[in-house]
């Protein structure tokens, strides 16, 4: 198709404003966003959570640069692997599928150049290392995995070593595998790995590139044994941790309710401004109220619910604000709105408080219910229906067969 006739075509279409960028682009080029991410349970979410009026530009760029840089940063994962145990099946050992705990990456100096190996560990104590090429940029350092991007190109190759030879947990540790490193080459270095599970490798030690990094597995696995520790570090930025993805929520959130015209109002154009600024330095500048990741204010904790996100919106002291509890009962909080006009706009069940609780690992959401019912379910003051059936799905951890 010629420049003209795709210039006729856009003619023709729609022009929607774009809540991310604010620019008026054909129908189009616009895409389905996840405001709540997906990897965090947005599928499950009410339609509020999603959009169709974000350009697929934006989308692309949140979903790498902002959300995933909460989400493959040390915190976003220890959150998601919180008391996800809770929501495992003890008769369906296919369905043990738990994301993986980051411990690092090696400092071994026989790592082959040019590649890095982070050690992962795996369902009922299984070792697992991936190797694969280094950051070319200090950007993705703090990206558990790396750069997302090089994946397509060179994913790498990961190996696991088994810690258990119970059926339910060998089996949980080979899904949890292979749902984690779904580009990568996948080995298992322990022997015996069942003939049906066609998605792995058994390890070639006549391979060069195989036998250098296995001899750093290896090493390992001595020290282990002999009850000595493995050097690594944690490569991780503790400073406004998930701000960045809170000004996209508080844009999105903004917009969602007062229209796409919120992102020209000041506080939606102060949200933009943090949102896309990618120097952390330079987004100092633009003064949102609210709390990151390890700067949330404390005594929420009481409303964490299990392996679930709890969001919250309402207008508190004449201010539109959304709290996130996670999974481990840290708080997380944006201000969306203090401006008066905007606020008399806001629903009256907004202005009340409504809640959302999301639980990847149940692949389930409930809300929006009225905070006050979710305080009185939590409490068990008044049971909340939805909640009950939500909490089926937890089950005792201890009840899970013995590793």
């Amino acid at each position: 198709m010629t420049d003209a006739i795709k210039d006729s075509t856009h003619s023709q279409e729609p022009v929607v404003t774009c809540f991310y960028c604010g620019d008026d682009l054909p129908q189009s080029e616009f895409s389905d966003e996840h405001i709540w991410p997906a990897a965090l349970g947005g599928d499950y979410l009410s339609p509020f959570w999603r959009t169709d009026d974000v350009c697929a530009r934006c989308n692309s760029i949140s979903g790498v640069y902002v959300d995933g840089a909460f989400i493959r940063g040390w915190a976003g994962s220890r959150e998601r692997g919180h008391d996800a145990r809770m929501y495992l099946s003890p008769t369906e050992p296919l369905k043990t599928v738990l994301p993986l705990d980051y411990l690092g990456k090696l400092t071994d100096p026989a790592i082959p150049s040019g590649n890095v190996a982070d050690w992962w560990a795996g369902p009922c104590g299984a070792t697992i290392v991936h190797f694969r090429p280094e950051e070319t940029s200090d950007l993705w350092k703090s990206y558990l995995g790396g750069d997302p991007r090089a994946k397509k190109a060179d994913a790498g190759r990961a190996y696991m070593a088994l810690a258990s030879n119970t059926e339910y947990w060998l089996l949980g540790a080979l899904g949890s595998f292979k749902k984690h490193f779904k580009r990568a080459k996948r080995y298992i270095v322990t022997p015996g790995l069942p003939s049906n599970w066609t998605a792995f490798e058994q390890v070639n030690r006549e391979d060069p590139l195989q036998a250098a990094e296995l001899a750093v597995i290896d090493a390992m696995l001595e020290r282990a044994k002999a009850g000595q520790s493995t050097p690594a570090r944690l490569e991780m930025d503790l400073t406004n941790v998930g701000q960045r993805w809170l000004c996209k929520l508080g844009l999105a959130i903004g917009c969602q309710i007062f229209g796409a015209g919120f992102g020209k109002h000041a506080d939606g154009e102060l949200l933009r401004r943090a949102f896309r600024e990618a120097n952390p330095e330079k987004r100092k500048q633009y003064k949102v109220r609210g709390s990151a990741y390890f700067s949330g204010v404390g005594g929420l904790a009481f409303l964490a619910w299990p392996a679930g996100w709890v969001l919250q919106l309402q207008v508190l002291k004449e201010t539109l604000s959304l709290t996130i509890v996670t999974p481990s009962g840290q708080t997380m909080a944006v201000q969306v709105t203090d401006d008066q006009d905007l606020i008399s706009e806001v629903p009256a069940d907004i202005v009340a408080g409504q809640a959302w609780i999301v639980v990847p690992s149940a692949a389930r959401a409930v809300g929006p219910i009225g905070i006050s019912d979710y305080v009185a379910h939590i409490t068990k003051s008044l049971p909340n229906a939805d909640l009950k059936a939500l909490e089926t799905n937890c089950i005792d951890p201890a009840t899970l067969p013995a590793c």
